[in-house]
């Protein structure tokens, strides 16, 4: 799973319609992270990836996990989750991807292209203070409610009622690249992946909204982080025994680098440390997301 977009990159995706994802990725050894920087080795890089990936295939059913993808790409794009029979929470800067009557939507499935429930999207709405590439940023927000064409079986996964504390483990999910180049590791991995992570401190993380959104980086300290592919998919954590949602994969929580036309690894700092990446605080959101999807039962 490659790169975080920046937030300054994203604008000129989103402007083609093309707005990346995220993935759980590893950095690895300085030897595995050789190829990355568009040397002769990196032709091959792409066939075997043990030494890099963070994370791992899934090691249960997320009955809520979501892939969004457009028929005429090939490939899954963003993910998300599903919050209600027929809503899904995603990131706003996965727009330019969700197009009514367009946009197939699987839910509940390890594969991304196989099994689970597949339904349209009927309509998209955006938070109002949503990713805004037209300032380059995310001002408040990045976070958009899917409303699908029918009802799916699968069991959604409930809001938690906060992001909880600095230090506690979560756990982040997606199909997204599992490399810091998309050459190099082709079009992301067929079965779901899960990495297991802990929300830091704010302050860990560069341009945080602090109040709406969570740092979070691998709990083992590695270098291990979402990345392209995984953008709007879920990040969750145990509340008595079950799976609650806190956040929505929105971008790289480090400065900017030059490994990727000025976007940071996903996996790494600049100096090569390991990075941290930011999620949208969906529990700030949580009456917002009850207000429109109780106003959609009226």
């Amino acid at each position: 799973m490659c790169v975080f977009t920046t937030i300054r990159k994203r604008a000129a995706l989103l402007a083609t319609g093309m707005a990346a994802g995220i993935a759980l990725i590893s950095a690895g050894t300085a030897a595995a992270t050789t190829p990355l920087q568009g040397t002769p080795q990196a032709a091959g890089a792409g066939a075997d990836h043990a030494a890099i990936i963070g994370g791992r295939t899934a090691s249960e059913t997320y009955s809520f996990m979501v892939s969004l993808r457009l028929p005429s790409l090939p490939a899954h794009h963003c993910g998300g989750s599903l919050v209600s029979p027929d809503w899904v929470v995603t990131a706003a800067h996965c727009e330019g991807l969700l197009k009514p009557g367009k946009t197939r939507v699987r839910v509940g499935s390890l594969d991304r292209d196989e099994g689970g429930s597949v339904a349209g999207v009927e309509r998209v709405i955006t938070y109002p203070h949503r990713y805004d590439p037209r300032l380059g940023r995310v001002p408040e927000g990045d976070l958009a409610l899917v409303k699908l064409d029918r009802r799916v079986p699968q069991t959604p996964v409930p809001i938690a009622d906060g992001p909880g504390r600095v230090g506690e483990p979560t756990r982040v999910i997606g199909w997204g690249m599992t490399c810091d180049y998309r050459r190099t590791c082709g079009g992301g991995p067929q079965q779901l992946r899960e990495l297991d992570t802990v929300r830091l401190a704010d302050q860990r993380c560069t341009s945080l909204d602090h109040g709406t959104e969570v740092c979070t980086g691998a709990l083992s300290g590695a270098a291990a982080n979402a990345c392209n592919g995984d953008s709007g998919g879920p990040q969750v954590r145990r509340v008595a025994g079950r799976w609650e949602l806190i956040g929505a994969t929105s971008r790289d929580g480090d400065d900017e680098d030059q490994r990727s036309g000025g976007a940071a690894g996903c996996a790494t700092t600049p100096d090569g440390r390991p990075g941290a990446g930011i999620w949208t605080d969906v529990t700030h959101y949580r009456s917002w997301i009850a207000d429109v999807i109780g106003q959609d039962g009226r």
